[in-house]
């Protein structure tokens, strides 16, 4: 294979943005924006690896490397954004702001690819805060209510958790004194830098209770920036506390058990909010919050056993893929749902993606059943007394999975047809069909073979469809509804609503009126997109400030002698 220059991983989505500058050459790049992810899905298929990369120019001294955890990662992150990519082309051709959109997709884009492959603080936490702050501008796109109210609340768990994990990152590198990336999960690493890190990463995967931002933003934002927002960004923070986290070394009892409640929280959370909504994104995005709390129930039982992580890390890792794919498939499967009419063609639609819906809920002979299947043989060696609940918590986590792809696929049902969606959106979709199909067996991931199948194992998914039948029987019976709760759920008791015109309005004065009339100057719209780019623009003139030569020292001498006159 070619040798590909690791670099080229994270520059090209950013070369293709700087061309975007290019007004007469615009309209032919927009169709290279599928593209960009080339480089990275070539790299992380590479055998052998690219070579490791070293720019002292770039910030502190930047460092690039694939390893095997990275290169899993990097496969299903640059396929999710490629296929994003073109149908963001097709959903918005007629956008009038496509190309604000495209640009914040693009730096998304770089900013994920390049927290894979960094090797050093510094440029871990650059390429992190890329990707989150551009992802801002994805949220806010629509410009709606429900828009510019999940970009608040996004942006304000965005730098908080960024704040954070700065903090971390910054202690651990005073107490190391070191910056390469892996010092984090060493020895010396003060635990409330690890706190603070792994806090801000857990924000990012978004773990009860911080995890308000993440139905608000997956709602609120097109149906392809809401595939790449669960389906590789949410796996930015699961590789990073992957990191971070000092696993495999020592067991960290209050760590492991603060992790597990949180986890366990997001477990029964999920289905018991996700089930009561009305848009089928948000059902999707609460089924994120249960699958990557069953992520992190793998992070915290490492905690506790290390030599268990061994077993734990390929399972996660096969975990995330799976996830990655039939989530993203879903979410892009909403377009293709608008753009079917009502009949046969969207019962096949439905019926292709109970696929990817049976794999993230764990049925036998699925890439979901061997993610959780190896994940369950890794606990096999817990200590004493976590058994006695990890096994309900995984029976939990595949039975609310089920009950929401049931609760998700009945909504698309009864969505209505949008003739405004083009019908080749369906393309990249089916896509994303095949790699929740074939994914596995193309990823750089080790793949352990399940045990035998038993009729046990087909029990979640069986009570969970005894479930939808008992409740759509009742609602029929006794004609009972469920309104939604508010989006946000505590947060949306604080949702401000728009005020009412009022009922007595004096009429504007004629326009032929020569009489002295006061008036009220034009109000400024706020732009919360351009608050994006000034820290965008802050963050890129610290990097120039961090390219600035040293000073040159004095050579060392004897001081000169004072003479008399």
């Amino acid at each position: 294979m070619i040798a590909l220059p690791l670099w080229l991983v994270p520059a090209a989505p950013l070369a293709l943005l700087v061309l975007f500058a290019l007004p007469q050459a615009r309209d032919a790049l927009r169709t290279l924006l599928p593209l960009a992810a080339l480089p990275a899905l070539l790299a992380a298929l590479a055998a052998p690896s690219p070579m490791p990369v070293r720019l002292d120019w770039l910030l502190l001294g930047a460092e690039f490397a694939l390893t095997d955890i990275g290169a899993a990662f990097l496969f299903f992150t640059a396929a999710l954004w490629g296929l994003a990519g073109w149908q963001a082309l097709r959903l918005l051709a007629d956008d009038p702001h496509r190309d604000r959109f495209l640009a914040c997709f693009l730096l998304a884009m770089s900013g994920n690819f390049g927290l894979l492959i960094a090797q050093d603080m510094a440029s871990f936490y650059s390429f992190f805060s890329m990707m989150s702050l551009a992802s801002w501008g994805l949220v806010l796109h629509g410009g709606g209510v429900a828009q510019r109210f999940a970009g608040k609340i996004y942006i304000a768990f965005a730098v908080a958790g960024e704040v954070a994990l700065f903090a971390g990152l910054a202690m651990g590198a005073f107490a190391t004194g070191e910056l390469a990336l892996s010092a984090m999960g060493g020895e010396g690493v003060p635990p409330l830098a690890v706190a603070l890190a792994a806090g801000g990463l857990l924000v990012k995967l978004g773990a009860v209770p911080l995890h308000l931002w993440l139905p608000l933003a997956h709602s609120a934002a097109p149906a392809p920036a809401s595939a790449v927002l669960s389906g590789a960004m949410l796996k930015a923070g699961l590789f990073g506390l992957m990191i971070v986290l000092p696993l495999g070394d020592a067991a960290w009892p209050a760590a492991a058990a603060t992790l597990a409640a949180m986890a366990l929280a997001g477990l029964v959370l999920a289905p018991a909010l996700g089930l009561v909504q009305g848009d089928p994104k948000s059902v999707l995005a609460y089924s994120s919050i249960g699958q990557m709390s069953l992520m992190a129930l793998g992070l915290a039982a490492a905690l506790a056993a290390p030599e268990s992580w061994s077993l734990i890390a390929p399972a996660l890792i096969l975990l995330a893929t799976v996830h990655a794919f039939a989530k993203a498939g879903l979410f892009l499967g909403v377009p293709a749902v608008w753009a079917s009419p009502r009949g046969a063609t969207r019962r096949a639609i439905l019926l292709t993606l109970a696929l990817p819906a049976l794999a993230l809920a764990g049925l036998p002979g699925t890439g979901g059943f061997s993610a959780k299947d190896a994940l369950k043989s890794a606990l096999v060696d817990m200590p004493q007394g976590w058994m006695l609940w990890l096994a309900p918590a995984l029976i939990l986590a595949s039975l609310g999975t089920a009950l929401l792809m049931i609760r998700a696929l009945l909504l698309l049902g009864s969505a209505e047809h949008k003739p405004s969606v083009p019908p080749d959106a369906i393309l990249p979709w089916f896509g994303l069909v095949l790699l929740s199909g074939a994914g596995l067996s193309l990823a750089p991931v080790s793949v352990v073979a399940s045990a035998s199948i038993k009729l046990a194992d087909f029990l979640p998914v069986a009570m969970a469809v005894v479930f939808a039948l008992a409740a759509l029987v009742l609602t029929r019976a006794t004609r009972l509804r469920v309104d939604p709760p508010a989006p946000g759920e505590l947060l949306g008791v604080f949702r401000r609503e728009p005020e009412p015109e009022p009922l007595l309005a004096l009429p504007p004065p004629p326009r032929n009126s020569r009489g002295l009339v006061l008036r009220r100057g034009r109000l400024s719209v706020a732009r919360p997109e351009q608050g994006s780019l000034a820290i965008l623009g802050m963050t890129a003139a610290l990097a120039l400030f961090a390219l600035l030569p040293e000073p040159a020292a004095e050579p060392p001498g004897n001081p000169p002698e004072i003479t008399g006159p």
